[in-house]
Order: structure tokens, then C-alpha cells, then sequence
């Protein structure tokens, strides 16, 4: 333990795990007096290096209460991909298979295995559902999301981000534990339970931006958001790797099993969030006065602890704001096209079975699990060293994220069978993504600290439309024609949005906080 004593030398204050401990020996009065004191200089926004002991200045590197809340949204975003994405793999083992689609077609490839398990072309299922129907199942997730997004980001300034964030991911798991009861009863119905779904899972990102604004200083924020943000990947690389090895299984009756496991890990996860986790660092209790003054001596813009008037006028009226919303639109296409459909790819197309399916589709999240906390600690030394101002390495990181992931789709449409090929060039379309979180993707908390949650909401919620456009496009151009021709063109369109987006974000993208973030 490292211990400190006031100028005085009758206090003796020791950070341990949960907090900061008072020695047996501390005057009540003066300890009471000396953190009312240190209270006031923070919430007045008074709070400098300079102005706080040499010895209460912590590292970067130190351990403190803002690397757990790391960790927790680091697993949420995790659980809530397994439950986003459990519908992805195991609509494969869901639906009967139609082999008309497929083998009587020239422009297809024979079938693959990693394994002897099940061919690709032995029908299974229980769902007769057609490539349009198939694209309304895993696009109708977005029509709540579009409405989710903008609702939970106004909710998470209002309510605090705690308990937006808290309150998706339990109640998407409960849903989530629903599924199969409710698909087997009325594909109606089991699409209103995926809108629903989506609604409630819209505050995620917000929430995220509004818990991150107050805790991560901003010269944090690359290396922070990079890790953070991987927990998306994580539970693609669960969902897919994982799923895809349950639905093939006898596991509490196969592709149900993966509803059951993913929501009951997520009703887990949700009691240690609501004990351990505060909207600001100054209201929890266990903080310790080092940490407390490390993140406040170190954000120059330190988010509002009221909810400010959201200025509509003023938001919609600014270029970096449709800057963001452009390169946001561009990439979602490429990365819902890619996260909704390469299982479908996989199996109809390269012709895996279904447990080397899923482990390939996971594959690619594997890589940008690697990629992209490696990318955010290079933007991190680039921005400490000034190599790059934080401007230009804000862009470096977002035209590596998103002109990589569209050079990979172009190179897709001339893989044609040769399946080692497809794998590789789509692990480097995702993993070279990854880039894009010490970039662009942390651009609402850059240009307006106190409506992060609000824009990021808002963004999302416009952004949205594109999942609920791209299985739909996909299903359009593949329905009876599950050929290497057809996915041509869809590779070929995602490759286009990433392209357009990371332009916008190239041209007029800035980070600096923009006059209508103040009160």
C-alpha cells in the first residue's frame, strides 16, 4: 500500500482496493474538513497539477477505480454482441437449407470442412424461411435500434449513464432467454422481440460515451477507447465461435442453447455492474483522493454534472457533427454486411459446415481483438510524442480503419473458391477496422464533451438504418441466387460506403470542442 501524510502530519491516508482508508489515529474533525476542502477545489473545476501535492499525482499507468469501469464495459459490450449476434450463426442451423439454391448454380464452390462433421449441403433446420424472410430476421434488430439510440442517448445525459448502460444489457439478456420460445410460437412474434430488442439495447453506445467523458482524460482516450471498444469483438468472436459449436450440438436442444447461455451470462453480469459502477468519479464512494485528482487535473473540459439543454439548432447546423454522421453511415454498411451476412457467405457460397462456420466467421473478430488495442496504444505514443497533432492522428487512425477495410471487400470479388484466400482478406477488412476506435470513432466526445451521449445516440440512431438496409440489399441480390457473381456486388457496395465515409471524416473532420458544448 502507498501511503501519504497531510502537511501536518496527523493524517495518514492509505489507498487500497476499495477506497481510501482514514488510519486509527486520524482527527474525525480535520479529516471531515480536509475532504471538504479538496471536494470544493474539484467541483470547481480548480483542480490542476499545479495545484495538488506532488505526492497525490498519479501515473497513467496506475490501477485505479476508471480501469474497472474499463473492464465492465469491456464485458458489457461483449454480452450485449453475444445477444446481438447469437441470431447470426444460428439462423444457419434454424432454417431448412434449399439445395436447389446452391448446387444446381455453376458459380459456386464445393463444399469445405475443418472438420468430418456434416456437409455443407445436408438440409437441417426447422424454419422454412426464404432469403427475403431471412433478411427481415436479422436486419428487423435495427428498427428498434434506429429508435433506441436517439432515446437512450437523451435517457443516459438525464439518468446517468450507470444506469442506461445497466439497464440495456439486463434487459436485452432477458430477452434474449425469450427467443426461442417466442420464435416457435410466431416468426411475427419473434420479430417484435428482436425490435424490442433493439430498443432497449440503443442506450449501450451512448451510455458508454457519457460514463467516459467524465472518467478517461482525454489524452486516455485512444488508448482507452481502443481497448474498450474491443469488447464488441469479443462477443462476435463468443457468438460466432461459440454458437456456431452449440447450434450443431445436442446442447439444450442446439441452436436454443445459444439464447439460453448468452442471457443468463448477461443477468450475471448486470449485478456487479449496479454495485460497483458511478455516473462520475467524484460520487463514488471507494475513489481514492489520487485517482480523483489524476482525472481531473487532466481534463481541461470536464463534463457538466447537470444535464444541459441539448442545442438542437446549433448541432444540426455543424460540419463536424455531419462529418460524423457520414463516416458513421459508411461504416456501419461495410460493418453490418460484413457482421450480419459472412456466416450466410460461408455456408451457401464457400460451402462450410456449421461448426467450421462459426469458427470462421469468428476468426476475423479475433484479429481485431489483436489490431485494434495495438493501434490505439501507437496513436497514443504518436499524440504523447507529437509526432502527429491529435487532429492529424485522429485521421491517420480513421483512413487506416476504413480505406484497409474497403481496399479487403474489392479484393473479396476475385477470391472466387479458393476459401483460404476469403478467410484472410476478410480478417484483414475487420482487424484493419479496428483502427478507426483511436480515431473517428471517439469524434462525439472530441468536438462536445456534454452532449457525447446525445450525439453518439443521435449519430447511431441515423446510422442504424443501414443494419436494417444491408441484410435486406443482401437478401434482394442473393434470394435464389447464392452464387460467387452475387456477392460480388455486395462486396463490392461495402466497399464503396467504407471508402465514402472514411473521405468525409479525411476532409472535415476536427477535434476540437465546438463553441456549442458550453452551458
Amino acid at each position: 500500500m502507498d501511503s501519504s501524510e497531510n502537511h501536518h502530519g496527523r493524517i495518514s491516508i492509505s489507498e487500497g482496493k476499495c477506497g481510501v482508508h482514514f488510519s486509527k489515529g486520524a482527527e474525525l474533525d480535520e479529516v471531515e474538513k480536509q475532504m471538504n476542502t479538496y471536494g470544493e477545489a474539484v467541483s470547481s473545476g480548480a483542480s490542476t497539477a499545479a495545484d495538488l501535492d506532488e505526492d497525490e499525482v498519479v501515473s497513467d499507468g496506475d490501477w485505479g477505480l476508471r480501469h474497472a469501469l474499463c473492464l465492465l464495459l469491456i464485458s458489457s459490450l461483449a454480452i450485449s454482441y453475444m445477444n446481438r449476434n447469437n441470431i447470426n450463426i444460428a439462423i444457419v442451423a434454424m432454417v431448412v437449407l434449399k439445395t436447389s439454391d446452391i448446387t444446381d448454380q455453376m458459380d459456386v464452390c464445393p463444399p469445405h470442412s475443418l472438420s468430418n462433421g456434416t456437409s455443407a449441403d445436408t438440409p437441417m433446420g426447422e424454419f422454412d424461411w426464404d432469403e427475403e424472410t431471412q433478411g427481415m430476421i436479422l436486419g428487423c434488430f435495427f428498427y428498434g435500434y434506429t429508435v433506441g439510440n436517439l432515446l437512450g442517448g437523451i435517457a443516459s445525459e438525464y439518468l446517468g449513464g450507470s444506469v442506461m448502460h445497466g439497464f440495456s444489457v439486463l434487459s436485452v439478456s432477458i430477452l434474449s432467454l425469450l427467443s426461442p420460445i417466442c420464435v416457435r410460437t410466431s416468426t411475427t412474434l419473434f420479430v417484435g422481440l428482436r425490435i424490442v430488442s433493439g430498443i432497449f439495447q440503443g442506450p449501450l453506445f451512448p451510455s458508454v460515451f457519457t460514463l467516459m467523458v467524465p472518467w478517461i482524460p482525454p489524452k486516455d482516450k485512444a488508448r482507452f477507447s481502443s481497448i474498450v471498444f474491443i469488447g464488441s469483438h469479443i462477443g462476435t468472436v463468443i457468438s460466432m465461435g461459440l454458437g456456431g459449436v452449440m447450434s450443431s450440438s445436442d446442447f439444450l436442444g442446439g441452436w436454443p442453447s445459444v439464447f439460453y447461455v448468452f442471457g443468463v451470462i448477461g443477468l450475471l453480469w448486470s449485478v456487479a455492474w449496479f454495485v460497483l459502477i458511478r455516473d462520475q468519479p467524484e460520487k463514488h464512494p471507494w475513489i481514492s483522493s489520487k485517482e480523483l485528482s489524476y482525472i481531473r487535473s487532466n481534463s481541461p473540459n470536464v463534463k457538466s454534472s447537470k444535464a444541459l439543454k441539448v442545442p438542437w439548432k446549433d448541432i444540426a447546423t455543424s460540419m463536424p457533427f455531419w462529418c460524423l454522421v457520414v463516416f458513421t453511415f459508411g461504416d456501419c454498411i461495410g460493418f453490418y454486411t460484413i457482421l450480419t451476412e459472412i456466416p450466410t457467405y460461408l455456408n451457401n457460397v464457400q460451402r462450410f459446415d456449421l461448426a467450421s462456420n462459426g469458427i470462421l466467421s469468428a476468426l476475423p473478430y479475433v484479429c481485431i481483438i489483436i489490431v485494434s488495442p495495438l493501434f490505439g496504444a501507437i496513436a497514443d505514443k504518436i499524440s504523447k510524442k507529437k509526432w502527429l497533432s491529435l487532429k492529424m492522428t485522429r485521421k491517420l487512425a480513421t483512413g487506416v480503419g476504413l480505406y484497409s477495410s474497403g481496399i479487403c471487400l474489392i479484393a473479396m470479388c476475385f477470391v472466387d473458391c479458393n476459401s483460404t484466400l476469403a478467410i484472410v482478406f476478410l480478417c484483414l477488412a475487420v482487424s484493419l477496422n479496428g483502427a478507426k476506435y483511436s480515431g473517428a470513432s471517439v469524434g462525439e466526445q472530441d468536438i462536445a464533451p456534454n452532449f457525447a451521449g446525445v450525439l453518439k445516440g443521435t449519430i447511431n440512431s441515423m446510422a442504424s438504418i443501414t443494419g436494417i438496409i444491408a441484410p435486406l440489399v443482401v437478401g434482394a441480390i442473393t434470394t435464389g441466387n447464392q452464387t460467387l457473381s452475387a456477392w460480388r456486388i455486395v462486396f463490392g457496395i461495402s466497399a464503396l460506403a467504407y471508402f465514402i465515409g472514411g473521405s468525409a471524416y479525411l476532409m472535415f473532420g476536427t477535434e476540437k470542442v465546438q463553441p456549442w458544448n458550453g452551458p
